[in-house]
């Protein structure tokens, strides 16, 4: 008996040997990971499908199956040469400053007004008054849904969240967003940007406004699938995704123009994504005084900026309400890309993308900047004539011709009076005060040197004036010049005819040059020429008589006529005729 308890003992323990280590491992197995599995080929699609534990989403335009499965399958995934890469899931949020704040529908009973401040600078009554409402342009909003609401005509949708299949919103957030977008112009409620675009609600965030990869994925998905013209997504998130790169990129590529929110993190933060994406414009937000809202993200993919800030729209339960964030300064933004889509119905979503640049007011530093991208967005009806305006503008900057400043001035005259138009003229004003300096600076040179160049190029530069009293007094001053100028001309000249000395005459010609072209000028080179013509008679008459006296001396080779010979020749000036006389007298002298 004792034998046996010790034998049973032995066994006990060998078999506690194997089986406590395995329970060891089976409580230390990790929990299966979402992952989101991109392939290479039907062959790497498959390999997906048949080793995940569960399959959660498959995608028709997108190389892409989202599953579940273990860290072991993960890893074979990732192994596998028909799989391109694996990535996980991904939570994303709304983009809202704040929380929205919701009121009784057409009350003002918490002190907020339907006064929408955030249209009066985008200027869309100009493209409402023309007939452009965005018209057969389909706009989806990647959000939380849409609720149905009196502003609102919904177009269609679909939910991308497990939860439901209605693609009606449960957190506010993208009723919020439809609204800016595309709420009805009716003179009730509130306007949308754009209010006869074609909505379609995409539910890919949930009741508390947050989502995943794999929905957006879906929306995206969804999107390319029923010929969506406009993405609006107005959320992010600080994780890069390369499945959602890869899958924006496919979108932009069959035409779909992609608008997202750049982040409520403050200036200074990155750009969040989507929006950081060169497929996708990013936007910032303003507040009411044209200024960068203090929690917009910034950043070199920051593309244009709109109203973030006290914006209100349509709500859940027929309600509406007000709420500030990069989420509500990217709907104007598809709002606004809408109204250019049915302006410009055959250009492509890279055309429009760049013709949203003449659409704009300049914001912070020239040209583009990391604040506010190319500037706020604003609605022109003639921005063609903008264009040509501003062209002509910059014609003058250039060259700073007056007759390209007039050019410029007609084109800027017929713009419609706003900010725009304003900065034109300051800048050609900008170009006329550069003109002013030149000229009053070449007056004052011409002023201190008194030369016919300087009287010249100041005259030149007061012709590039227009007729002011700016103008009046250079032009006095500049003849004041050119009275001096003629003065010592006179003088000169009156001064060669007393003595017809070649000094005289040489002196008068070259103050009678320094004049400008005209009356005076030509009567004073007149007298002068009368002087120079006694001057050549007297002159000549010299060389006569020294010829004379040279052959006398020639003939009868006296001292006397020797030194009347040399006396006659000595008052020649210096040339060939002088040259050979005095040879001729010096052969005299030899002999």
């Amino acid at each position: 008996m004792k034998n046996f308890w010790k034998i049973l003992i032995s066994v006990a323990l060998f078999f506690s040997t194997f089986t406590f280590p395995f329970r060891s491992q089976a409580d230390e197995k990790q929990p299966d990971s979402e992952v989101i599995v991109v392939y290479k080929n039907q062959d790497g699609k498959e390999s997906a499908l048949e080793s995940a534990e569960t399959v959660e989403q498959t995608y028709k335009n997108i190389p892409a199956v989202a599953v579940t499965a273990d860290e072991e399958t993960v890893q074979e995934l990732e192994d596998d040469p028909d799989v391109l890469y694996v990535e996980e899931n991904v939570s994303f949020t709304s983009l809202d400053g704040t929380s929205l704040k919701a009121f009784t529908n057409k009350t003002s009973d918490n002190g907020y007004s339907f006064e929408q401040w955030n249209l009066t600078p985008l200027q869309v009554q100009l493209a409402w008054s023309i007939g452009v409402t965005g018209k057969n342009t389909k706009v989806a909003v990647i959000d939380s849904g849409i609720s149905p609401h009196d502003d609102l005509t919904i177009a269609g949708g679909v939910s991308t969240v497990g939860y439901t299949s209605s693609y009606r919103d449960d957190n506010g957030h993208g009723t919020h967003v439809a609204g800016i977008i595309g709420a009805k112009h009716n003179s009730d409620g509130i306007d949308g940007v754009a209010p006869d675009v074609q909505l379609y609600a995409v539910k890919a965030l949930d009741k508390k406004g947050t989502g995943d990869l794999v929905s957006i994925l879906k929306g995206i998905d969804w999107s390319i699938q029923h010929g969506i013209n406009i993405i609006n997504m107005s959320l992010g998130t600080t994780s890069d995704s390369k499945i959602l790169h890869d899958a924006l990129d496919k979108a932009y590529q069959k035409g779909i123009i992609l608008v997202a929110a750049s982040g409520n993190d403050g200036n200074g933060k990155p750009v969040n994504y989507p929006a950081a994406y060169n497929s996708v414009i990013a936007v910032s937000a303003t507040n009411e005084k044209n200024r960068l809202a203090s929690f917009s993200n910034t950043g070199a993919a920051i593309e244009f900026s709109a109203p973030g800030t006290s914006i209100i729209s349509t709500y859940l339960n027929q309600q509406y309400a007000i709420g500030d964030g990069t989420s509500q300064a990217t709907p104007h933004v598809t709002g606004m890309l809408a109204l250019l889509k049915q302006q410009y119905p055959t250009s492509r979503n890279t055309d429009l993308r760049t013709k949203m640049q003449n659409y704009v007011s300049d914001l912070g530093l020239a040209g583009r900047d990391q604040l506010f991208g190319y500037g706020l967005i604003r609605y022109k009806n003639n921005v063609m004539a903008f264009a040509k305006a501003e062209q002509a503008v910059k014609q003058a900057e250039k060259n700073k011709r007056k007759s390209t400043i007039t050019t410029a001035k007609k084109a800027v005259d017929l713009l419609p009076s706003n900010t725009d138009k304003q900065a034109l003229k300051k800048r050609l004003d900008r170009v006329i005060e550069q003109l002013k300096k030149v000229a009053a600076s070449k007056v004052k040179h011409a002023e201190k040197y008194k030369k016919k160049t300087t009287a010249d190029a100041a005259q030149k530069a007061i012709n590039e004036l227009y007729k002011t009293a700016f103008r009046t007094n250079l032009q006095n001053r500049l003849n004041m010049v050119r009275s001096i100028l003629l003065k010592n001309a006179k003088k000169t000249v009156s001064y060669a005819e007393r003595k017809r000395s070649d000094r005289n005459i040489s002196k008068a010609q070259t103050s009678i040059n320094q004049l400008h072209r005209g009356k005076d000028k030509t009567k004073l080179q007149s007298r002068l020429n009368k002087v120079k013509k006694k001057a050549a008679l007297a002159y000549n008459k010299k060389v006569t008589t020294a010829k004379i006296k040279v052959r006398q001396a020639e003939r009868s080779r006296t001292k006397k006529n020797k030194y009347a010979a040399q006396s006659a020749v000595n008052k020649l000036k210096k040339s060939a005729i002088k040259t050979q006389l005095r040879k001729r007298l010096n052969a005299i002298k030899l002999k």
